[in-house]
């Protein structure tokens, strides 16, 4: 299972980089920063689904990354062409942050209980 997930997202990540190689109004800024977002969501679910952790996290990690990580898709494709006052660009980054924090929280807690 974990390598049909890598093998899905690779091919997603094949198709938005030459969607971004191709297609003249799709802003650089945009494929980039989509490819970015699908190669953090391809490395948290492949590392949640090798992961040693509880299963009660696993399947409800397994719902919640794949949804923040199509919210954060959609905000980076539909920022604007520019760094400053960005507010999409800072939108996707902090779901990016709270999804690397949701996969983290459960891994620290298994290592404190197991400290205990």
């Amino acid at each position: 299972m974990s390598k049909l997930k890598l093998i899905i997202g690779s091919l997603l990540l094949l198709v938005n980089t030459l969607f971004g190689l191709i297609i003249s109004s799709y802003l650089p800024l945009n494929w980039i920063a989509v490819d970015f977002v699908l190669l953090i969501n391809i490395f948290l679910l492949y590392k949640l689904s090798t992961s040693k952790m509880n299963n009660g996290f696993k399947v409800s990690l397994s719902f919640i990354l794949p949804f923040l990580g199509i919210i954060s898709t959609a905000l980076a494709v539909l920022s604007p062409d520019k760094w400053k006052d960005n507010y999409y660009l800072i939108g996707f980054v902090c779901i990016l942050f709270i999804e690397v924090l949701l996969y983290l929280i459960p891994i620290q807690l298994k290592f404190i209980s197991s400290n205990i």
